[in-house]
């Protein structure tokens, strides 16, 4: 308002003017307010996506110098915000792509279009990212510099993939290499064979001459694996089956080879072909039939002494009955003859039954020697109490106790638990000079648990020795591992305590 427009106005109209004045002002700051606040908030949430985007960020001065990052290219680079500030970026960037890096940069500011290069970073930690970046140069209106403005995405995962197949392929052209393994390919339209060198050289063909056909490969197979070979091919082309074949050649030298081709379809966009190896595999052959003619001889020997040991064991029976039973039985005839002479008919008989009960006892004693009835007759319980009864003496007493549950195990496992207990009292008979032995059978937790203990002087030397030396002992250790159990031996000059375990559903293992 100016002096010559207010003369004519009171003093009232003054005031009324300047209070609308007032109003019209505040509206306008109320509306500038807003406008900054609206402002603001869009600055933020851009500021929010600019920060969160999946990309990382850069802007550069003409210098290369960092002056707005936003956080995915802070974590990207590993430290902080504040530290990056007129840093270089490229004293973040691998030695080894440094100059690619620079090469990225002059691009950008001598060309209008978009750059890439691809670098790895290296934080202040020591870790390393591979980035693929993107730039353009955009002149800067209030200074007229050139800023860079770059986005980064981490790679590395893609590098290092692509890395570890690189690294898998030439492990795998090693291997082909050191296993002289050829690759092959059919194409399935033409019917034409690719192959290697490998595959030259395995099969000893002529690059030069060959024609790709497959009866010119057929052609030097063995003519007894040929017509197996066509049928083969056949079946695996025709209804797109993988093939696993191995047949024989005749090489240039008439040489017999073993050869192994595999195979199977492979379909893609461009192409639908075979592909395969061949290997050859005659040193494989040999060893399998080495080891086929090992087996034999090792079955024959296995054989032999099976027959060796039934012929011992008859030997052993024969003895037995010659010596003991047979003298008897004569014995027995020649009292009988006398009876019919002497006049003391009462007494000669009495002599006679007593060797007939003597023959009886000793026939009874082989026969349990070679198969315990009492085992099939009434259990294992018994047999073990009956064996304890029968062997104890005023010299040595055998207390037994049986968990009558050992009734229900396999027979053949009955009987090999019986034998272990046979060997470890003829042990304390022969060896201990014991004159007390305990034995204890028990079943706990699916465990069959035989102890056995005496009061004698102990084993004589090393119990290793002894189980190796000893037949007895080597009987139960070889039934123990029959079973799959466990043995523990301890000795002192108190006596000695045998220990075995096994579980109760264990199969006894054989040897086919």
């Amino acid at each position: 308002m100016n002096s010559e427009a207010g003369k004519g106005k009171s003093r009232d109209e003054l005031i009324a003017e300047l209070q609308i004045y007032q109003l019209e002002l505040e509206m306008q700051n109320e509306q500038l307010s807003y406008s900054y606040q609206s402002l603001e908030e869009e600055s933020s949430k851009f500021a929010s996506f600019f920060d969160l985007a999946p990309f990382g960020y850069f802007v550069l001065d003409h210098k290369g110098n960092l002056e707005e990052v936003n956080q995915t290219a802070i974590d990207l680079l590993g430290t902080s915000k504040k530290k990056l500030f007129q840093k270089s970026l490229q004293l973040f960037i691998d030695h080894e792509y440094s100059i690619s890096f620079v090469a990225f940069l002059e691009r950008i500011k001598d060309g209008a279009n978009k750059q890439t290069c691809e670098v790895k970073v290296t934080d202040i930690k020591k870790k390393s990212t591979y980035m693929r970046m993107e730039g353009l140069a955009i002149t800067n209106s209030r200074t007229g510099n050139l800023q860079y403005y770059i986005t980064a995405i981490d790679i590395t995962t893609q590098k290092l993939a692509q890395q570890r197949l690189y690294n898998t392929k030439q492990r795998l052209e090693m291997t082909l290499r050191a296993s002289e393994t050829g690759t092959w390919t059919l194409e399935l339209h033409t019917q034409y064979l690719s192959l290697d060198d490998y595959c030259f050289s395995i099969l000893e063909l002529d690059f030069i001459t060959f024609d790709g056909h497959i009866n010119t490969l057929i052609n030097i197979i063995h003519p007894d694996d040929q017509k197996r070979v066509r049928e083969a091919w056949r079946i695996s082309i025709n209804d797109f089956l993988a093939l696993d074949i191995e047949f024989r050649i005749l090489t240039k030298h008439d040489k017999i080879k073993h050869i192994s081709v595999k195979g199977h379809r492979v379909v893609n966009v461009s192409a639908n072909y075979f592909a395969g190896t061949i290997m050859d595999v005659s040193h494989r052959r040999l060893l399998e039939e080495e080891k086929l003619n090992l087996k034999n001889e090792k079955q024959r020997l296995i054989l032999a002494a099976t027959f060796d040991a039934q012929e011992k064991e008859r030997f052993r029976l024969s003895n037995a009955l010659h010596d003991s039973v047979c003298q008897l039985l004569y014995g027995i005839r020649l009292n009988l003859q006398v009876i019919g002479l002497s006049s003391d008919k009462k007494n000669e008989l009495n002599k006679a039954m007593l060797l007939l009960d003597e023959a009886i006892q000793e026939t009874r004693e082989i026969s349990y020697e070679l198969t315990p009835s009492v085992l099939r007759d009434f259990g294992f319980a018994a047999g073990i109490k009956e064996i304890s009864e029968r062997l104890s003496s005023q010299n040595m007493t055998i207390f037994s106790h049986v968990d009558p549950v050992t009734d229900s195990l396999d027979t053949e496992v009955q009987l090999y638990l019986f034998r272990m207990v046979q060997e470890l009292i003829n042990n304390c008979l022969n060896h201990a000079d014991a004159t007390e032995v305990k034995i204890n059978v028990s079943m706990d937790a699916g465990q069959i648990i035989l102890n056995v203990i005496d009061n004698g002087h102990g084993f004589q030397g090393n119990i290793e020795e002894l189980t190796f030396n000893g037949s007895g002992l080597r009987a139960i250790k070889n039934r123990i591992f029959l079973l799959g159990g466990t043995l523990d031996l301890k000795s002192s000059e108190e006596g000695a305590a045998v220990s075995i375990r096994f579980r109760s559903n264990q199969p006894i293992t054989k040897h086919e």
